[in-house]
């Protein structure tokens, strides 16, 4: 037992089970597969030169790879008429190789450490000698990939499992050099299933995030919803800058591995808690002054986590299954259970509140080696996030949050051929996303609260009642196919090239449904403000036209051909081009009258709608060039396309939610809307906003925008096992675009009515000494009222965005039970 130190005192617990236990399968009906197939850039390279103590070529060496990684035995190849060989398409692990040549001495390289999508160059001197005799090299693994021209870092199991630090795959991310997540950092977890956008050298950008070759990133999204629980990967590589043709979108570029099974058992549990014991806050004098009587207090933490693999058949199917749940209740600054003593919020006297957050998971591959050239396997995810008090903050009360689940899940198979000793085919398919379920309903049946009208207290910004929409259901869906087929030629076109042709097709739906909620709740807001000098003065309601059910789609196909192609022996050229297709529409679809607003929102059918069609083909290069003892010098361009995504839709889609507001008018003095209190006449005197669709129409020539990235690099191995990176990246966006985008039916010019108010001050309140300066701002004239004059078009910006990124670089390999990576940026 080991005992670890985290924000509030931790415990935590790790055993190796035994190599001998056994395993009882149950319900077995799925087709297993190779553990050894990992997809496209998962998949790691071996190759280099053979040459005599003269520096002639040797061909014909037979070269023998062997690793307990491979469901064969060994895998063989001879050296080519230059001295060349090349082991492709292998998974992680360390491997032995072995050169045989007769009338030379055999030559073995043991232990040498591959992580993902690594290109690893290992030349061999043989010497003359009996074929018996035997030089044998252990360890000294490359630690400089001379090939590639991509910026990335490897994070294997040993270091996802022994760094302290949220065990969500979000937590990953931000361990790679250059690589920040939004929002406040993690502390022992306390981030537990935050979706935080991702940045690479201070850029949020559109990412690509790849479990066994599933992109479980949906539509624009800057990070994944699909939660996953880091302990159950093998390895992970993440790229921060210049990726090859097989990525398509400007942001980062992660490969995860989930572990393997093998011919041994092998398993690991954990369990780890939190308790307030060790906990401090800084909670002053100045911030009890504004009301605050707490700040975020950790009531309970656990995570525990088990696994096991090993083999149904030896050599041939393998398995690995892995089970993990965390669970943290901690309270969030200003966040209470209700209004306290007082009957009124915001004064100081109401209790805290604790929010409950969680995951659970489930995973599952079965790898199954069908014959020495052909593999398959399959993997199985399900997972689920849940949050007890959805929306917590000091503005939303306990009564104002919503119970919220978030299953996930991913199906996705493999098929890859070894067609012969130069060609490979591979193939990905499968399924990757997640179904939100938010409800008030639940929320007022777990706490007792009693239900009625949502309110906004526009003075304070404070939400009460049930939140407005009481039921939210968001499913997110990708199916996708990725196939791939890589050509080795031995000589053309002048050196050594390694071709690779792809192809992509996602096809991703997205939608929000919004269930009409009940006649005691309504489907409005009854929204208050300070009027007059009188706080809780009832002046607007905005209405939502439920029920709906959108539906949005989008379609992505992609063409890529890649060329890693040697030039020279210390020269390399990684060359590419990609094709890509979007189409994001709204299929056709009915949407129901509102029961209580049918004036308001009526029912409608609205036809099949184009929203974006957008064709590019963009670019790759990059150079890289061995420079032996002075280091390895790398140079990339590539330019890069944005993703619409189907989720944009929902800003075109009539059959969405959509809020109307109006001047509210209580009439009898009772703070609740009664029929005739409103004229709800669109285009009418009442009428002060709409969000949604029906104020937005899409600009049919719109433009993709464009990102363009030249990076730099230099890297230099400074001992073995140890390397030294420094590298410099810029990026250039162009044709950006908000939406929904400016009102062009309304012109600056009708804004001519100026209405003067005082600065109340840091306090909030207005006539005492901290009481600012007069301001003015301009509301539109009475003749502009209305929908009618509520068109937003979206549109292209002519301005250009630019970033300049320096990164500095130092990895030490696992050795002598060691590792690290350290950066600057």
């Amino acid at each position: 037992m080991t005992k670890e130190s985290a924000m509030c005192g931790s415990t935590t617990v790790h055993s190796r089970l035994l190599s001998n236990v056994g395993v009882l399968m149950v319900g077995l009906s799925v087709l297993a597969s190779s553990a050894s197939a990992q997809s496209g850039g998962s998949s790691a390279v071996i190759n280099g030169h053979i040459q005599d103590e003269s520096g002639g070529t040797l061909p014909g060496v037979t070269a023998t790879l062997s690793s307990p990684a491979l469901q064969v035995r060994q895998i063989v190849t001879v050296s080519d008429a230059d001295g060349n060989y090349r082991f492709g398409e292998l998974p992680v692990g360390v491997y032995t190789i072995k050169f045989e040549l007769a009338g030379f001495t055999t030559f073995i390289r043991n232990e040498l450490r591959l992580p993902v999508g690594f290109v690893a160059r290992v030349d061999v001197i043989m010497k003359i000698g009996n074929l018996e005799e035997s030089v044998t090299v252990t360890g000294g693994s490359p630690v400089i990939d001379v090939m590639t021209t991509t910026t990335s870092v490897t994070l294997n199991a040993e270091t996802l499992n022994e760094i302290p630090r949220g065990r969500d795959l979000s937590m990953v991310y931000s361990m790679a050099p250059g690589v920040t997540l939004a929002g406040t950092p993690d502390v022992g977890g306390s981030n537990m299933a935050n979706r935080q956008n991702i940045s690479a050298g201070g850029v949020a950008l559109q990412p690509k995030l790849q479990i066994e070759g599933m992109n479980i990133v949906l539509s624009d999204d800057q990070n994944s919803g699909v939660y996953f629980n880091s302990d159950t990967l093998e390895e992970i590589q993440i790229k921060t800058a210049g990726n090859d043709a097989s990525v398509g979108v400007p942001g980062i570029s992660m490969v995860a591995v989930i572990k393997s099974g093998g011919n041994d058992f092998h398993g690991l549990y954990s369990v780890s808690d939190q308790t307030p014991r060790l906990q401090s806050n800084n909670l002053d004098d100045h911030l009890r002054a504004q009301g605050l009587t707490a700040v975020q207090p950790v009531k309970t933490f656990y995570d525990y986590q088990a696994d096991l693999g090993g083999k149904i058949l030896q050599d041939k199917l393998w398995f690995y299954g892995a089970y993990s749940k965390q669970q943290k209740n901690t309270g969030i600054t200003g966040f209470v259970t209700n209004a306290g003593p007082d009957g009124r919020y915001l004064t100081g006297d109401e209790p805290i509140a604790y929010a409950t957050t969680g995951i659970s998971q489930w995973a599952m591959k079965f790898s199954y080696q069908l014959t020495p050239n052909n593999r398959m396997n399959y993997v199985w995810q399900r997972g689920n996030k849940f949050v007890g008090e959805d929306g917590a903050g000091v503005l939303s009360p306990l009564e104002h949050t919503r119970d919220y689940s978030n299953p996930t899940a991913i199906n996705r198979v493999e098929y890859q051929s070894t067609i012969n000793s130069w060609s490979l085919f591979n193939v990905v398919g499968g399924y990757a996303g997640w179904w939100s379920d938010y409800s008030s309903y639940r929320q007022a049946e777990k706490y007792g609260f009693p239900l009625g009208p949502s309110r906004l207290d526009r003075e304070s910004g404070l939400t009460t009642g049930p939140n407005a929409q009481n039921t939210a259901l968001r499913p997110q869906d990708r199916y996708m196919v990725d196939a791939g087929y890589s050509f080795f030629p031995q000589k053309f076109l002048g050196g050594h090239h390694q071709f690779k042709a792809g192809l992509s097709y996602y096809h991703d739906h997205e939608a929000w449904y919004y269930p009409t909620n009940r006649s005691d709740i309504g489907n409005y807001v009854l929204v208050s403000d300070r009027v007059n000098g009188v706080s809780g003065t009832p002046v607007q309601i905005q209405i939502a036209d439920q029920p709906v059910y959108p539906s949005d789609m989008e379609q992505e196909y992609a063409l890529y051909l890649t060329d890693t192609w040697r030039v020279t022996d210390r020269l390399t050229a990684n060359l590419g081009v990609r094709w890509d297709d979007q189409h994001v529409y709204l299929p056709a679809q009915n949407h129901d009258a509102s029961p209580d607003f049918p004036t308001v929102w009526p029912a409608g059918q609205y036809p099949f709608t184009d929203l974006v069609k957008w064709q590019r083909t963009v670019p790759r290069l990059g150079l890289a060039w061995d420079g032996r003892r002075l280091g390895v010098f790398k140079v990339s361009a590539g330019l890069y396309g944005y993703v619409f995504g189907a989720q944009r839709g929902i800003s075109y889609n009539r059959n969405a939610l959509q809020t109307a507001t109006f001047t509210w008018h209580d009439l009898n003095g009772d703070k609740l809307y009664q029929p005739g209190e409103v004229n709800l006449d669109l285009n009418g005197a009442d009428f002060v906003s709409v969000n949604g669709a029906i104020g937005n129409i899409m600009n049919p020539d719109l433009k993709q925008p464009r990102y363009a990235e030249y990076a730099t690099s230099y890297e230099h191995g400074l001992a073995p096992n140890l390397a030294f990176s420094a590298s410099y990246v810029y990026r250039r966006s162009s044709d950006n675009y908000d939406i929904p985008g400016p009102n062009v039916a309304r012109p600056l010019s009708a804004y001519n009515i100026p209405i003067t108010r005082r600065d109340p001050g840091p306090d909030g309140v207005l006539g005492n000494a901290d009481d600012g300066g007069r301001v003015t701002f301009y509301d539109y004239a009475p003749e502009y009222r209305g929908v009618a004059f509520v068109k937003n078009v979206v549109g292209n910006s002519p301005l250009a965005n630019w970033f300049h990124t320096v990164e500095f670089t130092v990895t030490k390999r696992p050795t002598r039970r060691w590792q690290g990576t350290a950066s600057f940026w």
